[in-house]
């Protein structure tokens, strides 16, 4: 995988791009997205943006949303704008499997295939160009400096900067976790300085829910949270039937697995959400307990060391009695 560096040149001449992310698309993987396409399209490039799945509705504000490509609603016309391309931009995600259905069309693609992505351990035989590094807030802060660093640095724009700032946003947690630094302040400096307004992005992201929601959280923080105060480990799992009852839609759950590390000495936060083919996991944690060495070794996932995701097969009780077995391995860790 060769350095973004050695990819300016091929930007000089007008070609069709596909630009895709991981499955269910957060902030920052839209924001990626968005951006990217922009950018492209400022340099007179074909770009197009597929999604492998839908995406939450507080993310269609953004510049560009209405623009994109859902796979799982219009699998042939995605197949066909991969099959054309000449250039594939892979945002947000380590390894191809990521994008859910959308791996085989990816993988059997013939064209230049770009990765930009902040997570750990990439399949990098998959790409042909990229940037992988851990250190980074997001992948949007990647983008950010993947356009400073170019020719064509003064393209950014204020609908690049509501795309980029939107990720950064997201994934820093309204810039409160560690992995926020001084360099990430100063790309959103640059924003502000382009006249980019963050009050109202953080209006759109987190003060745009319906009434459903809020009583869904309240309902899971009563009665199905669980506090295992002997490891300092907060469990909250969510049925069907609930998901069900207050008609939660994608995206409808950001963020609830953060509220179990707002109690007193809880370092390790765990969600197990029931979904229709899979139960999915969402790690949390603070200070030096790795959540995804945590994720990779017990349920097929991984992420980042204070923020990952799992997945299971097995029933919501199966996965609950093993999580319980697991986590006495951690009691030393997480004391």
């Amino acid at each position: 995988m060769q350095a973004l560096a050695h990819l300016y040149p091929l930007l000089q001449t007008p070609r069709k791009i596909v630009i895709t992310m991981h499955q269910k698309p957060d902030g920052d993987a839209m924001g990626a997205a968005l951006a990217t396409f922009h950018f492209l399209k400022l340099l007179g490039h074909d770009a197009t943006v597929i999604s492998p799945t839908n995406w939450a509705k507080f993310l269609n504000w953004m510049p560009g949303c209405n623009e994109v490509t859902d796979y799982e609603l219009h699998a042939e016309k995605c197949k066909e704008l991969v099959n054309n391309a000449e250039l594939l931009f892979c945002l947000d995600f380590n390894s191809m499997h990521r994008t859910k259905k959308l791996e085989t069309v990816l993988l059997e693609a013939k064209c230049v295939k770009v990765l930009i992505d902040h997570h750990e351990a990439p399949v990098e035989e998959h790409f042909d160009y990229g940037a992988s590094d851990i250190m980074k807030s997001s992948t949007c802060e990647m983008v950010y400096d993947f356009i400073m660093q170019s020719p064509f640095s003064d393209k950014i724009n204020l609908d690049i900067a509501a795309c980029i700032y939107t990720g950064i946003m997201t994934d820093t947690g309204s810039f409160r976790f560690a992995i926020t630094s001084a360099q990430t302040h100063k790309a959103v400096v640059h924003l502000k300085e382009l006249g980019l307004e963050h009050s109202i992005i953080h209006e759109k992201i987190y003060d745009n829910f319906l009434e459903n929601r809020l009583r869904f959280i309240g309902n899971a923080l009563l009665y199905h949270l669980e506090v295992l105060y002997e490891y300092n480990t907060a469990l909250m799992a969510i049925s069907k039937k609930d998901i069900m009852r207050f008609d939660i839609q994608t995206g409808d759950t950001e963020g609830l697995v953060n509220y179990l590390l707002t109690i007193q000495d809880i370092k390790f936060g765990a969600l197990l959400i029931d979904r229709a083919e899979e139960r999915k996991w969402s790690f949390r944690s603070k200070g030096n307990f790795d959540v995804n060495e945590f994720a990779r070794l017990h349920f097929e996932g991984g992420g980042h060391k204070n923020a990952a995701g799992g997945r299971s097969l097995e029933s919501i009780e199966v996965n609950i009695k093993k999580f319980k077995e697991v986590i006495k391995l951690y009691e030393t860790d997480l004391a």
